[in-house]
């Protein structure tokens, strides 16, 4: 990558012949060393990168074609060093200076979809192995690439392999990260993750909205309910409230249901029974204390579209 890298960063020169007569001795000298090196491949593009920069330290002033030239080089490779060093981190986990080094290509380029995206993917990776220092900056990243697809600033997907997988990945990140100290924001995230991309078919996808949703929606309402209308005569404003919940548990019934479903793999079989107690518990919360009818909702809920 670092070869093919700085193979494109050959830019146009000019034959000594023709600028000897137009430079200083000390200036023609720095940019034949520079002009030579540039030609021997990334070994010899490095030591040309230090060359220019002695050069343009010297006459970084000057306006000519030659300084132009130089300058262009120099600009060209450190954009691609930044890249390289990028993606060598990244690949290693380092994290926190694949993060680093993101914001230094992202303040000159804000619209590097690729580079947001592995930012995101970085990020990811951190919290699901339990840092979460990059959390953070993970969904601001996430945010702002939605954004640059939502505005249609994206000309290709990478890193990922279409549009759809990057915005259904995007919205499962914001919502892994924040279902538990944000849910109603995990809640809109995850039910965008939930309709598009291979996060539809993930099934952690909807484990997280069902406990977002129960967290940010139905408990805050149950509590309120509780305090309000349990155990009082019955009100329109208290039906009214009554069936909001009824409406909320069956949305996080439906989520639970759909990641027991999707866990087909044997791998995925104790997350598959972990899921389903929790599921079971829930659907006889609201059946009376009976699991009757759980199995067949379960075996039919892919089948329908996401509440």
């Amino acid at each position: 990558m670092l070869r093919f890298l700085f193979a494109l960063m050959l830019l146009a020169a000019f034959s000594v012949g023709v600028y000897a007569q137009e430079l200083s001795p000390e200036k023609l000298a720095l940019y034949t060393k520079y002009y030579e090196l540039k030609k021997g491949g990334a070994d010899g593009q490095k030591l040309a990168f230090d060359v220019a920069k002695e050069y343009l330290q010297k006459f970084g002033s000057d306006t000519d074609q030659y300084t132009e030239a130089v300058r262009k080089f120099v600009q060209a490779y450190e954009k691609a060093s930044r890249e390289v060093n990028f993606y060598k981190s990244y690949n290693a986990k380092e994290y926190a200076r694949t993060f680093d080094i993101g914001a230094q290509i992202l303040a000159s380029e804000p619209e590097n979809f690729a580079i947001i995206g592995t930012l995101v993917r970085a990020g990811y990776f951190s919290a699901f192995g339990g840092n979460k220092s990059l959390n953070k900056n993970a969904v601001g990243s996430a945010k702002r690439g939605l954004e640059l697809l939502e505005t249609s600033k994206v000309t290709k997907p990478d890193p990922f392999e279409s549009f759809d997988e990057a915005a259904g990945f995007l919205n499962y990140v914001i919502g892994f990260i924040t279902h538990e100290e944000s849910p109603q924001e995990a809640v809109v995230a995850l039910s965008k993750a939930g309709r598009i991309g291979g996060t539809k078919i993930e099934p952690t996808t909807f484990y997280y909205l069902a406990g977002a949703l129960l967290k940010a929606e139905y408990e805050p309402l149950s509590e309120e309910y509780q305090l309000k209308y349990a155990g009082k005569d019955e009100t329109p404003e208290g039906k009214e409230m009554f069936a909001k919940l009824v409406s909320i548990g069956n949305q996080a019934i439906d989520a639970y249901a759909r990641a027991v479903a999707l866990s087909s793999k044997p791998e995925q079989a104790k997350f598959k029974n972990q899921v389903l107690a929790e599921l079971t518990e829930l659907y006889k919360s609201f059946h009376n204390d009976s699991d009757e009818g759980l199995k067949e909702f379960i075996s039919s809920v892919l089948s329908k579209p996401l509440p």
